[in-house]
């Protein structure tokens, strides 16, 4: 059952805003928070948060549609670029690890956000387009033609992962979190 609520109210959108908010930064604290939690956290009775989200569950997926649409917006510059392969690669991995803040809770919560078709049919179409910026790197010479492409989109989202809790961890920031991941994906780790 999905909450329904009148978009074109300016202050049901920033009751929405504020509790999407909310949402990470009680996820990102604590995992298991409940609907409770995220109201308290944002400031606003849990009437108010349950008009905009009828579960933990669609507040969760909302979320993780809203992140994924953030890397679809920073991605489009590079598109428009006309950045192929291994220079796009490397612009994704720069554009991607400022987002660490907004995507952290899905760690822990993918589970519940890829039960949603449309989060999953995004995401999804997110790695395939990884797929071909892998496949045009490999045509460009800059990968390895014998290095299966499933393995290098899993090891770049593993790699966007891996940036993002350390940047979260305040291990590094962003941009040297980009340059590791570039480092590690086309240098490795070996001498």
């Amino acid at each position: 059952m999905k909450a329904k609520i009148n978009t074109k109210d300016p202050r049901a959108n920033r009751s929405r805003l504020a509790l999407m908010n909310a949402g990470i930064q009680a996820f990102l604290k604590n995992p298991n928070a409940s609907l409770t939690e995220v109201a308290s956290f944002a400031g606003v009775g849990r009437a108010t948060l349950y008009r905009h989200f009828a579960t933990r569950e669609q507040l969760i997926q909302e979320l993780a549609k809203e992140s994924l649409s953030l890397i679809d917006g920073a991605m489009k510059p590079i598109y428009e670029k006309g950045l192929e392969g291994r220079s796009a690669i490397e612009a994704m991995l720069h554009v991607s690890m400022p987002l660490a803040d907004r995507f952290h809770f899905l760690l822990s919560l993918w589970n519940i956000a890829d039960e949603d078709p449309a989060v999953k049919e995004i995401y999804d179409r997110q790695l395939e387009e990884i797929n071909d910026l892998v496949e045009q790197g490999k045509q460009a010479g800059d990968i390895k033609l014998e290095m299966a492409t499933y393995w290098i989109v899993t090891l770049i989202d593993c790699l966007i992962y891996a940036g993002w809790w350390s940047v979260k961890n305040e291990q590094c920031d962003a941009k040297a979190a980009a340059n590791l991941a570039i480092q590690s994906l086309f240098g490795g780790i070996g001498n």
